[in-house]
């Protein structure tokens, strides 16, 4: 009785979320860099899952999640330490200089997992970032500005929980929840089975 209607209710929010095109949606992944609980989701389900769904999401990575600026940047607060700080830095560093989607998604797998160096620099390497431009980035008013770009976007969501997982711009905490458990299965039902690789 419960799961049949919380499939019913899946059903009629995922139909509120209107695709980009019949078979895209965006996904925003507000997260952290050193959060468990983002390490898991990102290993457990975004990576099984990337291949399958890859033609038809457009993802984009907001690493901030609970920290918070002190003085416009003067310098910044973060629920797990002064490292994850740092780290979320580097990753807006070097996603700004990953335009493909195939290497951003490889390079967050890359870092966002639990044998990771976690300072970051690593997984910068293995991406074919510049290590250079992006420590300019990290030392320079550009990531500042990039995680304040961060911080904004995330206070524009109810975030409660890292990692949230937000389609099409639309916060949604029944969707966030399901593609917490099944991501695949959440944009299987928002896209009304539609591709190939729900069926």
């Amino acid at each position: 009785m419960c799961r049949a209607f919380s499939i019913l209710v899946l059903a009629i929010v995922a139909a509120s979320v209107a695709p980009l095109k019949a078979d895209q949606l965006k996904v925003t992944l507000f997260y952290e860099h050193l959060c468990p609980d983002s390490i898991r989701w990102v290993t457990n389900e975004l990576i099984p899952s990337y291949n399958d769904l890859r033609d038809h999401i457009d993802i984009e990575f907001i690493p901030f999640g609970k920290a918070r600026s002190i003085n416009g940047g003067e310098s910044f607060e973060c629920q797990h330490g002064p490292l994850e700080c740092e780290g979320n830095m580097v990753q807006s560093c070097a996603l700004s200089k990953l335009p493909e989607q195939d290497r951003q998604v490889s390079y967050v797998g890359c870092q966002m997992n639990f044998d990771a160096d976690p300072r970051g620099w690593e997984c910068v390497f293995r991406s074919g970032v510049d290590l250079v431009s992006t420590q300019s980035c990290v030392e320079s008013v550009q990531g500042i500005q990039l995680q304040l770009e961060a911080e904004r976007r995330t206070q524009q969501i109810p975030l409660s929980f890292v990692p949230t997982i937000v389609f099409n711009d639309q916060f949604d905490q029944q969707l966030t929840d399901s593609a917490y458990r099944d991501f695949k299965g959440t944009v299987c039902q928002v896209l009304n089975n539609a591709i190939a690789a729900c069926n």
